[in-house]
């Protein structure tokens, strides 16, 4: 891979390669490993360009299973959300800081989540990418992502014990999301999704224990 400061734009010249053992390897400026796309910054932007279009593509295919009207029940909704999900926070705990602090990769990830939010709870595409979510019980995928690395830091940080991870970890965990996703949302009196947010919110845990199960 061709590594070079930011500031120098620079590309590998065209043809250039390395030759081991006979075999000509080609210099590019990112690669694949475990499934994971690094770029010569070591940042994973090039991941991102890859993969947003692969699982938007998965998604679209599958969401003709799920019309809006009729179909398959809330059950199986969830179940393709957390396909999609699977698919697109693979390697979360690596990428999680990084790409979220990437306006360009955090603007497809919640296009993404907000097509995947409106299928689960079958409304119109006029709804508020919020509002939706909330509907759906279904935080947004970066703060999701964020959910993971703190698992994986705790989980490597106990690295030299034997046994399972303990489950106030995933507990506390799944707190801080939960708190993070509340304080994101906009209150203000000209909000989008604001009656969703003032009839839900009142009621905020037990919707969310419940699985966010609309009942129409």
């Amino acid at each position: 891979m061709w590594f070079y400061r930011r500031v120098d734009h620079g590309t590998p010249p065209a043809g250039y390669c390395l030759r081991l053992e006979g075999a000509e390897i080609g210099v590019e400026t990112n690669m694949k490993y475990l499934g994971l796309t690094l770029d010569s910054h070591w940042t994973f932007g090039a991941h991102f360009e890859r993969l947003a279009p692969y699982v938007e593509a998965m998604a679209n295919a599958l969401g003709w299973l799920l019309p809006r009207l009729g179909g398959p029940d809330v059950g199986v909704r969830r179940q393709y959300a957390g396909v999609v999900r699977s698919r697109l926070l693979y390697g979360a705990p690596i990428w999680a800081e990084d790409r979220m602090d990437s306006r360009c990769s955090l603007l497809k990830v919640r296009k993404l989540h907000r097509t995947v939010a409106i299928r689960v709870v079958r409304v119109f595409r006029t709804i508020s990418a919020a509002a939706a979510s909330v509907l759906a019980g279904f935080p947004p995928f970066e703060l999701q992502a964020l959910r993971y690395r703190e698992i994986y830091l705790h989980i490597r940080g106990l690295s030299d014990r034997v046994g399972p991870v303990d489950a106030d970890v995933r507990v506390r965990a799944r707190r801080a999301l939960l708190d993070r996703w509340r304080a994101s949302l906009n209150m203000r009196a000209d909000a989008p999704g604001l009656r969703v947010f003032e009839a839900v919110l009142p009621n905020w845990d037990v919707w969310l224990d419940g699985g966010g199960h609309p009942t129409w």
